[in-house]
């Protein structure tokens, strides 16, 4: 394919490139780039393409292409590179592989800075020798530079499998990029690149896989999946089960219920565990549609009774993200039957018993909610008031003093009674599991406390504690059913 039609056809319908390429990699300082060199770069044969022709492609909206040589579909993730020094790279699909020519992808390389500067081009990782990437069962694919790349000092040959049909390189041996490469200031250059298989004929073509190709930390993924099978190729433990929606959620998508035409779904690597786990997430995007959401709202809950309860967490930061095609979310979720040990920002939830756990994340396409179910072994909740509480036994009532009573600039208190036996309706039920999360701490102090005998828990604390569960209103009365008794509770400031 020639060049120019290429860079053409990559630049129609959005902003042209210009300023900057963007980075979807981490942008800080890589404490092992190698200094630049002071080296002349060597000459290249054909003339780099300047950031001012109006061909130049963009990179707005990944690209996902669809090979006519094998039933898969690939797309570059983390196709965006920028090292400290003003640096950068921009990589995407242009064509797929077809019988006449193998699956080309376009990279444009950009000096950021106002200065010329000379490096050596491995640092951009599309421009090593050989460009290789790797599975995880250590599969190998190159991505070679077009013969007409106008960075490029030779261009491999390569050739169709008579197998398969499929594209792979012919050999590894000389070099393909110069020592070092030179651009002026804010100089950018532009050229194709072809994704072959293995050299060797014994070894696998290229095949559905996440194809890593990095360098000291820095990188990109070629993710490849099959077209009509995007979806999980296990059967979850849970498959036909039928289970109640989550509370609040509208569209939800569960990884049992996912079929292997599935673009997106949430995958555990383990749906039954023993207390303390951990469990491992992938959300994985092979759609064409890029995923957005807040990338640190998760939840957890349980069933209990054909009822999903949130368990977890119930406080968020509220940035926004978005997952690519291609793209996985890794996420990892320890859980623990007693006090969950700090794990420096990790997702932890203690004070679980055994039963059944859905997971959620928030990434989505069009509103779904995507969720995993997980059986925890675990003996059953027995939750007890805080161990620093102070507890005065007034035979039918009982006066617990939480530690931030004595210093709260507007002491406050929750008041929790038995309800009649002949109450119909509650405001909600709330689980063992729930008592120990911070909105319901008041509860938690209280309900515990209702022996045979007790009429009346009253927990003296501070404002936030004591209204919050009633929306900072004194006036407002709930009635909570738990382990098979009701209760009514209020909230009320003291007297100043």
């Amino acid at each position: 394919m020639n060049r120019r039609t290429l860079l053409t056809a990559t630049a129609g319908g959005a902003a042209l490139l210009a300023g900057c390429l963007g980075a979807d990699d981490d942008s800080g300082t890589d404490p092992g780039s190698e200094p630049e060199s002071e080296d002349d770069p060597s000459e290249s044969d054909s003339e780099p393409t300047s950031r001012d022709d109006p061909e130049l492609p963009v990179f707005d909206e990944p690209s996902v292409v669809d090979f006519e040589t094998a039933p898969l579909t690939a797309a570059v993730v983390g196709g965006r590179i920028r090292t400290d020094d003003g640096l950068e790279v921009g990589l995407e699909f242009a064509e797929p592989a077809t019988e006449e020519s193998p699956a080309t992808l376009v990279a444009a390389v950009r000096n950021g800075m106002s200065y010329e500067q000379t490096f050596r081009p491995r640092r951009l990782v599309a421009f090593d020798d050989p460009t290789t990437g790797r599975t995880a069962d250590r599969e190998t694919v190159y991505l070679v530079p077009a013969g007409d790349h106008p960075l490029a000092e030779t261009s491999p040959d390569y050739a169709r499998d008579d197998d398969d049909g499929r594209w792979r390189l012919e050999s590894v041996g000389e070099d393909w990029f110069p020592e070092t490469i030179t651009l002026a200031g804010e100089e950018t250059v532009v050229g194709e690149h072809y994704l072959l298989g293995h050299h060797a004929r014994n070894e696998p073509p290229i095949d559905v896989g996440r194809y890593d190709f990095r360098w000291r930390g820095r990188g990109f993924t070629i993710a490849v999946w099959e077209t009509d099978a995007p979806g999980p190729d296990e059967t979850s433990r849970f498959d036909g089960a039928s289970v109640p929606d989550l509370p609040t959620e509208d569209e939800l998508a569960w990884y049992h219920e996912a079929t292997p035409a599935a673009e997106a779904y949430l995958e555990p690597d383990v749906e039954s565990v023993t207390a303390p786990a951990k469990v491992s997430f992938e959300l994985v995007n092979h759609s064409r549609e890029t995923m957005s959401g807040n990338p640190y709202y998760w939840r957890l809950y349980k069933l209990e009774d054909d009822a999903w309860f949130p368990i977890g967490p119930w406080e968020w930061v509220l940035p926004y993200a978005s997952l690519k095609p291609g793209a996985v979310d890794e996420t990892a979720l320890f859980l623990y039957d007693g006090e969950p040990i700090d794990r420096r920002g990790e997702r932890t939830v203690g004070y679980l018993g055994g039963g059944r756990y859905a997971y959620t994340v928030d990434y989505s396409r069009d509103g779904e909610t995507h969720a995993a179910m997980v059986d925890l072994e675990a003996p059953s909740l027995e939750v007890e008031p805080e161990p620093n509480a102070t507890i005065e036994d007034e035979g039918e009532t009982i006066v617990v003093e939480l530690p931030n009573y004595a210093d709260a600039r507007r002491p406050a208190t929750v008041t929790v009674t038995r309800a009649d036996a002949d109450v119909e309706e509650v405001d909600e039920r709330l689980l063992p599991e729930q008592l120990p999360r911070r909105p319901l701490r008041g509860f938690r102090n209280a309900l515990p406390l209702f022996d045979d005998g007790v009429k009346t828990v009253r927990v003296k604390t501070d404002r936030g504690t004591a209204l919050r569960r009633f929306g900072y209103e004194e006036s407002e009365r709930r009635t909570i059913a738990y382990e098979g008794r009701t209760f009514e509770a209020t909230g009320a400031l003291e007297d100043e």
